[in-house]
């Protein structure tokens, strides 16, 4: 049973080495515009796609909703993401989950520096890369 997932993270650089912290062992392929995701995605075979906020100037939800478009894409989870040195107040934490859920992805989490719940997020990004690649459905 393979335990590495195949990830398109949709970021801005300053991201990359905290998420290849909370996705240690995965097979990551960042992508830095929407253009290039849209060329990643034609490729095939991402079991999970992880999208920043601030990816290609705040185009985040679009690249959500581009992902939820396609049919080879429908069931494969997205994870959406913040986490540069802007503290979101809670309640606009909260906006921008429930506007991800209704799009589709599966969770907003915050991988801020000092988030109360850094840790307990990235091991759940960890946990869902583990589970697709598994072939269990994450909750």
């Amino acid at each position: 049973m393979p335990s590495t997932a195949k990830v398109l993270v949709a970021d801005v650089p300053e991201m990359d080495e905290k998420l290849r912290e909370c996705l240690p062992g995965h097979d990551l392929t960042f992508v830095r515009t929407l253009y290039e995701a849209m060329r990643a995605l034609r490729d095939d075979g991402f079991q999970l796609v992880v999208i920043g906020l601030n990816f290609d100037e705040s185009r985040m939800l679009e690249l959500l909703q581009y992902v939820r478009s396609l049919p080879v894409y429908r069931e494969v989870p997205v994870i959406c993401v913040h986490g540069d040195h802007l503290n979101l107040s809670e309640v606009v934490m909260k906006n921008i989950d429930v506007a991800v859920k209704a799009l589709g992805g599966v969770a907003f989490l915050n991988l801020r520096d000092g988030a109360l719940d850094y840790q307990q997020d990235c091991n759940f990004l960890d946990q869902v890369a583990v589970e697709t690649c598994s072939g269990l459905r994450p909750n």
